[in-house]
């Protein structure tokens, strides 16, 4: 398996250190400190880190709150290569930024850019399932394919369009849609509408929009099976994220078996951020990218 630290070429944005279950980051020119789970191992040198500006206190099971004795610019806004990405604290202590995916931003823009070179096709079709604030939606839609933003929260959907249009795409083809990712997924295999990449990026636990508790364990299996059902025939790619210690060799092992009759390559990457200040390494999960080989 390899290990991938995704490049500090995001401007506007730094991760410092690390350590004592939380990250030190630096912001829109603003130091920032939030719980991180995955940092259990002491702060190397903390003497010589920055005192943090903005801080998020508790933690999602618990709740928590901000406090800041210097607030973020209205609007922060980072970039990265084309795209532009508004960054703002939300009540369960993210910024709407996850950085280490920028690598598959990459990947999914370099084979949609090399399939359309090839078969000169204007129509590659890509779903964004739990798809959050939208980098990988507007970096497949910035490689011109056409893009399907699927997830719960209508807030989400709209800080999307809002990461397009500040990206100079806001006319591209992207559908946003406000709708459990599972929902969604059925009722376009009955439409029978297919695409040509899959983006997903599912949580561990959570809960439909009619209560019902989501636990990624019990249900990547169906998630999988169904999402293989609706690519193409001639399928372009399937990236599934995982978090969990307890899922990433089940998700690797299902993605193999289930995709096993289509031509195609899998391989799963660690993704990862190393602080500029203390040069630890932090584990952010697992890419499971399977390519087609059309």
């Amino acid at each position: 398996m390899a290990d991938i630290s995704a490049s500090t070429g995001i401007e506007g944005y730094e991760l410092l250190a690390t350590g004592d279950g939380q990250r030190l980051e630096r912001c829109c020119g603003r130091v920032i400190l939030r719980p991180e789970t995955a940092a259990q191992w002491p702060w190397h040198h903390p003497e010589s880190l920055p005192e943090w500006e903005g801080r998020y206190t508790g933690n999602r099971t618990t709740g928590g709150a901000w406090e800041w004795r210097n607030t973020l610019p209205d609007p922060c806004i980072v970039r990265y290569q084309s795209l532009s990405l508004l960054v703002k604290p939300t009540n369960s202590k993210h910024l709407g930024l996850f950085p280490e995916q920028s690598v598959n931003w990459d990947w999914i823009r370099e084979l949609i850019s090399a399939r359309k070179k090839r078969n000169k096709s204007p129509d590659i079709r890509i779903l964004n399932l739990f798809a959050y604030t939208g980098g990988a939606s507007i970096a497949a839609a910035a490689a011109g394919a056409l893009v399907t933003h699927v997830d719960a929260a209508k807030a989400m959907v709209g800080w999307c369009s809002e990461n397009a249009r500040l990206s100079g795409i806001a006319e591209a083809p992207i559908r946003y849609i406000a709708d459990d990712a599972l929902t969604f997924l059925q009722r376009e295999i009955r439409r029978g509408n297919r695409y040509d990449g899959i983006i997903m990026d599912p949580p561990t636990f959570g809960r439909s929009k009619k209560g019902e508790l989501w636990k990624l364990s019990e249900h990547l299996p169906f998630l999988i099976d169904t999402a293989q059902e609706a690519l193409s025939e001639q399928p372009l790619f399937l990236l599934l994220n995982t978090y969990s210690d307890t899922l990433d060799d089940i998700a690797q092992s299902m993605i193999a078996k289930r995709l096993s009759r289509l031509a195609g390559s899998l391989e799963t990457i660690q993704l990862s951020l190393i602080g500029t200040m203390d040069h630890q390494k932090l584990p952010c999960g697992l890419s499971h990218r399977w390519r087609g080989m059309h």
